[in-house]
């Protein structure tokens, strides 16, 4: 009889567990772009070059629940907010209508502490004159190749936010469309809501530097699905039912 009590009781808080894990997961990430005005003419999703200002599209304007679904980012270029970030140029103005898809900026807004994974799928920029162009669906590529993003300590202006994973990588598990996607691991320092990454494509081994039209009729959108490590949510869970159970 204690044997069969203890599995019982066993199986009730990992199902209480699961209810406090889904809980927790449900933290939110801001979601903006930065694009280089580098007046490029090679064809969208070609090398586009690294040199000219960022300027930040929609700053900290879409969010993404970490709750593990699929959730589409778009960006409108001729409706969107755009805010300088760095280089000589950037004026908080979209100069020319070619550049580089620089970096997606993700900000800790609510101060989420545990390790959290992204999937990427489906890198699309939508042109008047060409339609939807798909940069990537990460298909054909072998697993943990670097495609477009670098891996998140790579960029110096935001390695200081984080701390832990740090990995990025074509995963062939599956994806929003297809048979792959692109994984990125990381760990903000702390809960501080001013801490971001910065997920670049400076050099990367493959589409560095990712060529795209922003003129004012274009859009570039992409999925995302994203949730803590679900190791330590585990843990978490069960020590708040431990807590609970004490009380």
């Amino acid at each position: 009889m204690n044997v069969f009590k203890g599995m019982v009781l066993l199986l009730l808080i990992i199902g209480m567990a699961g209810v406090v894990v889904q809980e927790a997961a449900a933290g939110v990430l801001g979601i903006s772009l930065g694009i280089r005005e580098t007046g490029t003419t090679e064809p969208i999703g070609g090398n586009g070059g690294a040199s000219g200002g960022i300027e930040w599209i929609d700053l900290d304007g879409q969010s993404l629940t970490l709750d593990g679904t699929w959730q589409q980012f778009t960006f409108d270029f001729g409706s969107a907010g755009v805010t300088a970030f760095a280089g000589g140029t950037a004026n908080g103005v979209l100069d020319g209508t070619r550049g580089t898809l620089e970096h997606i900026r993700i900000r800790n807004i609510d101060g989420v502490t545990a390790p959290i994974t992204l999937w990427i799928d489906d890198v699309v920029n939508t042109t008047a004159a060409a339609g939807d162009v798909l940069i990537t669906g990460f298909e054909g590529y072998d697993a943990d190749q670097e495609v477009i993003f670098r891996h998140p300590g790579f960029s110096g202006s935001t390695s200081g936010n984080l701390t832990g994973s740090n990995y990025s990588g074509v995963d062939i598990s599956g994806g929003y469309a297809g048979d792959a996607s692109y994984r990125v691991e990381f760990q903000f320092m702390d809960d501080d809501a001013a801490r971001w990454l910065r997920l670049t494509s400076y050099a990367a081994p493959n589409l560095p530097n990712t060529a795209i039209d922003f003129a004012s009729d274009s859009s570039l959108s992409f999925w995302v699905k994203g949730v803590p490590e679900p190791a330590t949510m585990l843990l978490l869970g069960v020590g708040a039912i431990m807590l609970r159970r004490r009380r």
